[in-house]
């Protein structure tokens, strides 16, 4: 798993979840593991944003039904920053 993306996951879950998150692992769970409700994935997202430069999260997209484990998450966040590479290669 890339560690730059893991630890912007765990620094911003942390945020938003205001308590430490660590030792997350492939298979877990935004709902279930984390308790996120919509809106707080939502924040969740917005902050990988801001802290991964050029990833950016498709409105139409942005569900957490989606990507709600952390390896689907990373797997999509991995791809739309290669994809943002390219457009400026």
């Amino acid at each position: 798993m890339n560690k730059t993306i893991s630890t912007a996951v765990s620094e911003v879950l942390s945020e938003v979840l205001e308590r430490p998150v660590t030792g997350i692992r492939p298979d877990m769970r935004f709902d279930r593991d984390f308790d996120l409700d919509s809106y707080m994935f939502v924040q969740f997202l917005l902050g990988l944003e801001d802290k991964l430069p050029g990833l950016r999260f498709d409105p139409e997209t942005i569900g957490q039904a989606g990507f709600n484990t952390m390896e689907k998450l990373v797997e999509h966040i991995e791809a739309s920053l290669a994809q943002g590479e390219q457009a400026h290669a």
